[in-house]
């Protein structure tokens, strides 16, 4: 049976996505190969287009774990601590 899709439902799945790219920009810092570099960048631009379609929804992207500067943060070289990028 499956369960119907509601607000705590999406913040699980942007959740999820958050901490794949959060991985995959980690893995493009420390590996700066194409591929790994690639994967990070498209993961940025999945997140994007979901902050964007919550602002379009009227909905806060803060309520769905984005941080206020979350795509500065997170186009930064610099590696950051697991807590202050998207979460």
């Amino acid at each position: 049976m499956s369960e119907p899709l509601n607000v705590d439902n999406m913040k699980y799945i942007i959740g999820s996505v958050m901490d794949y790219a959060y991985e995959a920009r980690e893995e493009a810092i420390n590996n700066p190969n194409s591929f790994d570099k690639g994967r990070s960048l498209a993961y940025y631009e999945v997140l994007n287009t979901i902050y964007n379609r919550l602002e379009i929804c009227d909905q806060d992207p803060k309520d769905f774990g984005y941080s206020e500067n979350w795509e500065r943060e997170f186009l930064s070289h610099e590696k950051l601590h697991k807590t202050s990028c998207l979460h």
